[in-house]
């Protein structure tokens, strides 16, 4: 498989930080990316039916906290590589820290690469979770990318967040960005009820031994030249097909807000879908409805 490395020694690693009731991936392989490796949990469907899912998680979680809509997926049909991002889940080095956008953005071009190369298939489905979602817009707008992809899904997406850091720390951030790249600020979503209304679910949230709590200023000022990157692009500058999976009780995203500003990239063409429940729409006491639609999202129209 191209791109990933032929060592399984970070399974028993990646056991801890695993949701409970999660399903079991087939495997957990590193990823090799410039200068740094990253696992990549693959799960694989009794029989191929639909196109491959690159699934990216949020800001603070990993792949753990997926495994159920992972393992929806793979009972659809669909071989599913959800990544790691790097300094992120069990990475260990540079926690927290990415260099650059273009650092981002290669990383998922090699995860892409691993899913086409081991799956057979030409084009991927792009799912991406809460920050994950903004990640995933991002690299959809470079149109020789977007010719990789058969469909986008987009869950409750960081793209127009309700939670933001105060205006000081902002500058704060950007000063370090330049001079202190590694200094490392808190996540403001460190309060598990951000997530999720289930007692359990917040429970594992704060026991999460691979919950990312602090990024650096480098980081943080990376993903805000991602929001700009998603403000300044012309309307209808993603042509893939997109869905919108939204929380009517999010607390960490502005909703409406949102679905505006991917209407307009989308030039008019998103598929929106709101439904019962928090921000994590896997967490909920039942998530039936939505593994349903994110099936659905993932599927070639």
């Amino acid at each position: 498989m191209e791109h990933l490395l032929t060592n399984n020694s970070i399974v028993a690693n990646f056991a801890q930080g695993r949701s409970a009731g999660a399903a079991e991936p087939l495997e957990v392989v590193p990823l090799a990316l410039k200068g740094a490796t990253s696992p990549l949990v693959v799960f694989r469907p009794a029989a191929a039916s639909g196109p491959p899912v690159v699934l990216l998680h949020g800001i603070a979680s990993h792949p753990g906290w997926f495994e159920a809509s992972a393992g929806a997926l793979a009972a659809a049909g669909h071989a599913v590589y959800s990544v790691t991002r790097r300094g992120s889940g069990t990475n260990v080095d540079a926690r927290g820290h990415a260099r650059s956008v273009g650092q981002l953005l290669d990383d998922l071009d090699r995860a892409v690469d691993a899913a086409v190369a081991d799956s057979g298939r030409e084009r991927v489905a792009l799912a991406g979770i809460s920050w994950g979602g903004k990640y995933a817009a991002c690299w959809a707008l470079d149109p020789r990318r977007a010719g990789r992809l058969a469909a986008l899904a987009l869950v409750a997406p960081g793209v127009v967040p309700r939670v933001t850091l105060p205006p000081d720390l902002r500058l704060a951030i950007a000063a370090c960005a330049v001079v202190l790249p590694r200094q490392r600020f808190p996540i403001p979503l460190n309060d598990p009820a951000l997530f999720t209304d289930t007692p359990e679910r917040r429970q594992f949230i704060a026991d999460d031994p691979h919950r990312l709590t602090a990024a650096t200023a480098r980081f943080l000022a990376v993903s805000r030249l991602m929001d700009r990157r998603l403000a300044r692009a012309p309307a209808g500058a993603i042509e893939t097909p997109t869905t919108l999976l939204l929380a009517d009780r999010d607390r960490i995203i502005d909703n409406r807000a949102t679905q505006t500003s991917l209407q307009r990239l989308t030039g008019g063409l998103l598929r929106t879908c709101t439904l019962a429940g928090a921000h994590t729409l896997e967490f909920e006491p039942d998530p039936t409805a939505y593994f349903a639609a994110l099936v659905a999202a993932v599927q070639t129209p």
